[in-house]
């Protein structure tokens, strides 16, 4: 490990200690929570306090504003809200992540060299400046690298010194409605994450060139826009891929208590020289519209969403669909508070290559982890899985342990196995190697050191079964990791 990063990570465990605790939840109550949920986070805090976003220009500290003792103090309140004259607030904050992975057979053995032992570090660093509520400008910068890694480099885990946002807020119509432009590099993310997410768990967020116009108040809000998604390049600065648009509408009616509704159109159109499951090159259209309701009563919480697509790809006919549903139950009042959960997922493959159109579900721009695993060998394109999952906190508020068992099958056994980035892998064109695909176990325990700081552990395994035994070499894939992280 070099020096500099020793000294990195030195420093960023100092500030930890030194911060002070006692102040609202940073992190939600699983791994998979950590990044489906952070939005709704329930907190018995009294006082407010620091608290951190997956999208981290929602953090608000307006609370400064108050009288010290209405708030909890913080190590790092005076680069929060600083008052810039009496219509000007600008707040500095930024996060340090080092990440241990322990990977083997993660291609079923498909490679020679399927083992590696690799660190990932990344460096962000963010201002805000706000001019009352009537305009804004965000940055954010990032450092991201990986080290010791002997298999095929990935896209995801290096962008050394390079913008990860940067952008501009207006509201046209006035401070006191509700409505703002945003023009510029932004993150996107939207209900579950199943469609849309900056996929917080890779070394380098997934993010946008975009034009977004929302609104938000009490009980509706909505979005619309237009974006290009930003190619990663690892030495160099990234830009835009002028291949694809997406664009969409994404609306939410938040009137019923304790639960909600989200409405949504999506659309992307591609082109290029791209081949879909019929062996077809060409553009795509892809339009996708769906629902999703979820919720919570009592100790029960709920999440369901129906998805269905159509359009054009190489002059076939798209017709895809995709359902999901999950939901548990927390015995509040016994010791460790633990949750029993079920998730069940279900994308549409393409049945028949032959008949002109293409059944394949497009998963979009996900977060899998949540969903289909650690491993990410599996995506939300042509399969059917369920999982059992239970969750505890030994330690209330500061540790909480997590365990999921995934079952996968293909729904169309001549079309491919999908993997969490969308790549096609295993398959048999005459269907007749099955349709069970494996099991997943996932480990993980997640340790709130204090409002500033983190520790996440956790074990993947998979059981190979028949799509991948009988489609090429097959041994079962593991993962470890160990994840260190600071916010501020």
């Amino acid at each position: 490990m070099p020096l500099k990063h020793v000294l990195y990570l030195a420093i960023a465990g100092v500030c930890g200690l030194s911060a002070r605790t006692g102040a609202q939840e940073t992190q939600p109550a699983t791994p998979a929570e950590t990044e489906v949920r952070t939005e709704q986070v329930e907190t018995s805090t009294p006082l407010p306090g620091p608290k951190y976003f997956n999208l981290r220009y929602k953090d608000d500290f307006s609370y400064l504003d108050g009288e010290p003792g209405t708030y909890q103090e913080d190590f790092f309140d005076p680069i929060k809200n600083i008052r810039l004259g009496d219509d000007f607030r600008l707040s500095i904050g930024g996060e340090f992540r080092f990440r241990m992975e322990a990977e083997t057979n993660k291609s079923f053995d498909a490679n020679r060299r399927s083992r590696d032992t690799f660190q990932l570090y990344r460096y962000m660093l963010h201002f805000d400046l706000k001019y009352r509520k009537l305009a804004r400008v965000f940055f954010q910068g990032i450092a991201a690298f990986d080290e010791d890694r002997d298999l095929a480099l990935r896209g995801i885990d290096e962008n050394r010194w390079d913008v990860q946002q940067v952008f501009f807020d207006v509201r046209p119509l006035g401070e006191k409605v509700p409505l703002t432009l945003r023009v510029g590099r932004q993150d996107l993310q939207y209900g579950a994450q199943r469609l849309i997410s900056p996929l917080e768990w890779a070394n380098v967020r997934r993010r946008f060139d975009a034009v977004k116009l929302f609104w938000s108040d009490q009980d509706w809000s909505f979005d619309v826009w237009y974006a290009k998604p930003v190619v990663v390049k690892r030495k160099q600065g990234d830009d835009w891929n002028e291949e694809y648009d997406f664009y969409g509408a994404y609306f939410t009616y938040k009137g019923i208590p304790r639960h909600g509704v989200d409405l949504y159109f999506l659309a992307s159109d591609k082109t290029g020289s791209l081949r879909n499951p019929n062996g077809k090159v060409g553009d795509e259209s892809r339009y996708t519209l769906g629902a999703r309701f979820w919720g919570k009563t009592a100790g029960f919480d709920y999440d369901t969403e129906l998805s269905g697509q159509w359009g054009r790809w190489a002059g076939d006919t798209i017709q895809a669909w995709s359902w999901s549903a999950m939901g548990g139950y927390t015995f509040a009042d016994v010791p460790w508070k633990p949750r029993l959960g079920a998730g069940f997922d279900w994308a549409s493959g393409d049945e028949d290559s032959g008949d002109g159109k293409v059944g394949t579900f497009d998963q979009l721009f996900p977060l899998g982890h949540a969903y289909f695993g650690f491993l990410d060998l599996v995506g939300r394109q042509n399969i059917t899985a369920v999982n059992l999952n239970v969750s505890a906190w030994p330690i209330d508020k500061k540790v909480k342990t997590y365990i999921a068992y995934h079952t996968f099958w293909l729904n169309a056994d001549q079309d491919a196995l999908y993997n969490a980035g969308g790549r096609p892998g295993r398959r048999d064109s005459t269907g007749n190697s099955g349709r069970e695909v494996g099991h997943e176990i996932d480990l993980t325990v997640l340790w709130k050191i204090d409002v500033h700081s983190s520790m996440l552990f956790g074990y993947s395994h998979f059981w190979d079964s028949d799509v991948v035994i009988n489609t090429g070499k097959s041994e079962d894939p593991d993962l470890f990791y160990m994840q260190y992280r600071f916010q501020f």
